[in-house]
């Protein structure tokens, strides 16, 4: 008797491991192939399994991100910080609700929680990456600004965001040339995300290498786009006309 039990014990907890397991997979699968409904409707079922789950929950608010539901994602933030956790964990869902508040509209809590986990001598690739870009949004020109992308790229030269956030910087400052190498190393890699193309034919229009810029630009339409993309479609273009008029002037 006690074997039957046992056995089918041992079932519901595999079910319970390979089900979610199995829509995750599946999610992961749709948002990489930039189908974003179906990611979150599979996210949404390997919920129902690992509700309680942090990971699980963190990955969904990831997700709904990447689909717009921005309100959705800082209800469910909201209601996992009401939980007690270990301050890791804490600190995870603290940057994840900044990007909330941040797609909702409430910049100044989402720059003030930031900074505070900084302050409090929080680091991390992510928080680096995000509080860079809210310096950037608040304060472009400021040596603030200037000296804290720079450090975070001491902390993590290889992370996209880091890094575009630091040449960004540069470029703010007319610095063209040390942007374009951080650029250049960035565009190695042959990235997926608009904001790196979109940047470093920025950057080439300052040096007047307009052949390389409108190549870049070319490569836009291959990225993927999402809610998160900070480039929107208008600028792409207006850049792309940019381009353009000067490459007939100089023919």
């Amino acid at each position: 008797m006690f074997i039957y039990i046992f056995i089918a014990a041992l079932a519901v907890y595999l079910i319970s491991i390979i089900i979610p397991f199995s829509y995750k997979f599946r999610s992961r699968k749709a948002l990489a192939d930039g189908d974003f409904a179906n990611a979150r409707q599979c996210y949404q079922k390997a919920l129902k399994w690992s509700k309680y789950n942090f990971k699980t929950q963190m990955e969904y608010v990831y997700i709904i991100l990447r689909t717009g539901n921005f309100e959705e994602a800082l209800g469910v933030m909201n209601k996992l910080l009401s939980y007690k956790m270990d301050p890791k964990n804490r600190n995870l869902a603290v940057i994840q609700r900044c990007m909330c508040y941040y797609k909702t509209g409430n910049f100044e809590d989402a720059y003030n929680d930031a900074q505070e986990l900084y302050d409090d001598g929080y680091r991390s690739i992510m928080l680096y990456g995000l509080l860079g870009y809210f310096k950037i949004l608040k304060a472009p020109l400021s040596d603030e600004t200037f000296d804290f992308c720079r450090e975070a790229y001491e902390y993590a030269d290889d992370d996209r965001d880091i890094c575009d956030n630091l040449l960004i910087c540069y470029y703010n400052k007319g610095e063209y040339c040390k942007a374009k190498e951080i650029s250049d190393v960035v565009l190695e890699k042959e990235p997926m995300f608009v904001e790196a193309w979109y940047h470093g034919a920025q950057i080439d229009i300052a040096l007047g290498d307009y052949k390389s810029a409108r190549e870049k630009l070319d490569r836009i339409p291959d990225c993927k786009r999402s809610p998160m993309t900070t480039i929107p479609e208008d600028d792409v273009q207006k850049l792309s006309i940019t381009v353009d008029e000067k490459l007939k002037e100089n023919n």
